[in-house]
């Protein structure tokens, strides 16, 4: 666990005492114990105006409770009291504060519930259809916490790879409802076979399940808790990259044994190639666009719908650009240095 996870995951603990014995809050409570603080948490600057920006009205006539500005990375935040039900005119509020600053992302919170909207997310539809992601503090801190760390890491929104840093958070939800389904359909059926054969230990028998095909090897090792599904968390030791080209951003791991993995919700240029040299890939990335591993963004972009791991800087940034490039001098790291100073 990183020390921003680790850092947010205390202070959502903190909160939730500190609920327990206090009257549900109001906007300003909200505002000082929970927003800010989580902000802190994740690393944001909140004595910087320039950073955590308060009630700033726009030149539009606009204003929501802050604007977030890191880097070229902006988001508005609304917040609410916490016995407040977040409505449409809230989340009306928000994304018009959002278009007006020419950003596509706003956050809407009661501090428990914390709604993250895309503009660019079904365009033309509901204020609400704009949803991508929710996190819901609940009793648990480590879920919450997790995926608050990872969503609002300044490095994230510094480098333009808050869409990415989405999906992925998408991708962690969905591992624990699909752990969650495993563990409620799966159980019985290895307490079953433990049952019925005598075997000593749950362990033995979830291993007899699987050989008898009653059970699959990846709900035995979800069973088990022996190994966490592929497409989770960040793997221990990897480097985090960013590579921004042709309007696209897209974020990467350089892995232990030199695997560079391209993480869902990057970008990637659409522009084709057909000269030698380049049809294979070509044929690689229609491949992945018939399977829906890359979705058209617009005209000029396609967006990674999941991980993809490559052998090489140079072809994860070849990705992204459809060039030739160096990747090793493309990647660069949060604090700009490039990947080969990593090599």
């Amino acid at each position: 666990m990183s020390s921003r996870t680790e850092a947010v995951q205390e202070a959502v603990t903190h909160i939730q005492a500190w609920l327990a014995d206090a009257p549900v809050p109001g906007e300003a409570i909200v505002r000082q114990a929970v927003v800010l603080r989580l902000l802190h948490a994740a690393g944001f600057d909140i004595w910087n105006p320039a950073e955590v920006v308060p009630e700033e009205t726009n030149g539009a006539g606009h204003r929501a409770d802050f604007l977030i500005r890191a880097g070229s990375g902006t988001f508005a935040l609304e917040l609410k009291g916490m016995t407040v039900t977040l409505s449409a005119r809230d989340y009306q509020q928000v994304v018009t504060y959002a278009a007006s600053e020419k950003t596509p992302w706003a956050v809407l919170t009661n501090g428990r519930v914390w709604a993250v909207l895309d503009r660019l997310h079904q365009p033309g539809g509901t204020f609400e259809e704009h949803e991508v992601l929710r996190l819901e503090l609940g009793r648990d801190p480590q879920p919450f916490a997790d995926d608050f760390a990872l969503l609002f890491d300044p490095a994230v929104w510094r480098a333009d790879g808050a869409r990415a840093a989405v999906a992925r958070v998408q991708a962690q939800q969905q591992r624990r409802l699909d752990e969650a389904r495993i563990l409620r359909e799966k159980t019985p059926v290895v307490e079953d076979v433990q049952r019925q054969f005598g075997i000593a230990s749950f362990a033995l028998a979830a291993q007899a399940a699987a050989e008898m095909n009653r059970v699959t090897q990846q709900e035995r090792d979800v069973l088990l808790g022996a190994q966490t599904p592929a497409g989770s968390a960040e793997p221990a030791g990897g480097v985090r990259f960013s590579f921004r080209a042709l309007g696209c951003a897209a974020q990467a791991l350089y892995l232990p044994g030199g695997t560079w993995r391209l993480l869902a919700g990057s970008q990637c240029a659409a522009r084709r190639r057909d000269e030698p040299g380049w049809q294979k890939f070509m044929a690689r990335r229609d491949a992945w666009l018939a399977d829906g591993t890359l979705r058209p963004l617009d005209d000029a972009r396609l967006e990674l719908t999941r991980d993809l791991d490559l052998k090489s800087a140079s072809e994860a940034a070849a990705m992204v650009c459809v060039r030739p490039v160096n990747g090793w001098d493309a990647w660069k790291d949060a604090q700009g240095r490039p990947a080969q100073h990593w090599r």
